[in-house]
């Protein structure tokens, strides 16, 4: 798959917001759950001028990020299913995610635990906890989330598992198969409002407001799915349009009957922001140039979204709380050592796991003759 430009350095936009949100609006505006999550003591002080920028009600920058990186995926992943079989595309994708992942998080597990240590307090995981988070299971097994990203990545399996199940129809470009999921998980959020249904919900509530979660943004990735459809020309110009509004106004409704109701419109908004601004780049992708920030951000995207939660709070109390250092130097102290951290793990774990993931791809994959095969989308 040729990398396309604008959605490569999308993803460094993307990781980028959600950094900025996690260690400037979350760090100072959640200090109670930072502390509990870094196992240290809350934050004190007022916080800096800074947080201004992530402290509007109607902007958030880590949603914003999270739209567009799962429209970026609803946009490459069809292209990764034309050179792969069905079996080689799951194994590409669990060789994709896992590896790097589980580096991370067991870095991310002895931060934490040399902390606890350094601070006296207590190691806030048990060890089963911290295997059902390495498998991606924790979610939907009850336990919590032990680095506060993961979440995005339930979302991704299922949409891989998804688009396996509906490849021969998408790379057709039959995208009739999308609405009708999206119809189904609709339904099935309606259904959760009957009285029989909900009563069972509410005995595993967690659980059932995590899929309810992990449903409701597979409807958002389809859209990134008919971006792909437009790209390769299997939609045209007015029937790519009604698609994307169609299944946009699927996507809001959908949010406003499930069980995170209570984030709509407040937080449902800045998803749409980053379908905008992906919509943008989308169409003026023929002037897009390599920029070696962005270019060099969203090669390491991946790792950093793992590391930078836990580990840059983590840093971030040992300079202030401990070394006495300003948030303003602090800040870039942090940033340079999770930056650091992240390009070690894309140069020794993330390049070499790609690598394995494309050396399974089939001369013919699962390409039909109907996909013209084009220089660049668009």
């Amino acid at each position: 798959m040729q990398r396309l430009i604008f959605a490569n350095q999308l993803r460094g936009i993307a990781v980028l917001a959600v950094v900025f949100s996690h260690l400037v609006g979350v760090f100072w505006g959640m200090r109670d759950f930072v502390g509990l999550a870094s196992a240290s003591p809350a934050q004190s002080g007022p916080p800096p001028d800074l947080f201004i920028l992530v402290s509007h009600p109607w902007f958030n920058f880590g949603p914003f990020g999270v739209g567009l990186f799962f429209l970026i995926s609803g946009l490459v992943i069809p292209f990764s299913l034309e050179r792969h079989t069905r079996g080689t595309f799951l194994m590409a994708r669990a060789l994709r995610i896992y590896p790097t992942y589980a580096a991370a998080l067991l870095i991310e597990m002895a931060v934490l635990h040399a902390g606890s240590l350094y601070w006296q307090r207590p190691f806030p995981y048990d060890l089963w906890t911290i295997v059902t988070n390495l498998l991606l299971l924790h979610l939907l097994s009850g336990f919590p989330s032990v680095d506060l990203v993961n979440w995005t990545l339930g979302v991704e399996l299922k949409f891989y598992l998804v688009m396996c199940l509906a490849a021969p129809m998408i790379l057709r470009g039959r995208v009739g198969v999308l609405f009708v999921m999206a119809g189904l998980i609709i339904a099935s959020h309606l259904m959760l409002m009957l009285p029989p249904i909900a009563a069972v919900a509410a005995r595993q509530p967690d659980i059932s407001r995590q899929l309810s979660t992990d449903s409701l943004f597979l409807i958002f990735m389809f859209m990134g799915v008919l971006f792909y459809c437009h790209a390769r020309g299997l939609l045209s110009a007015p029937a790519f349009c009604l698609g994307l509004g169609t299944m946009l106004l699927l996507f809001l409704g959908c949010w406003r009957v499930s069980l995170i109701s209570e984030q709509f419109p407040g937080v449902a908004v800045n998803y749409l922001y980053g379908f905008v601004m992906f919509s943008l780049a989308y169409l003026g992708q023929r002037h897009a140039r390599p920029l070696i920030i962005l270019d060099f951000f969203a090669s390491i995207s991946y790792p950093l979204y793992l590391v930078h939660s836990i580990i840059g709070y983590s840093i971030l109390k040992i300079l202030m709380l401990t070394h006495g250092f300003s948030y303003e130097i602090a800040l870039p102290m942090a940033l340079g050592a999770v930056i650091i951290l992240a390009t070690a793990l894309h140069h020794t774990v993330e390049r070499l796991s790609i690598s394995l993931g494309q050396a399974l791809a089939s001369p013919r994959g699962m390409r039909t003759a109907s996909i013209p095969v084009t220089g660049r989308p668009g």
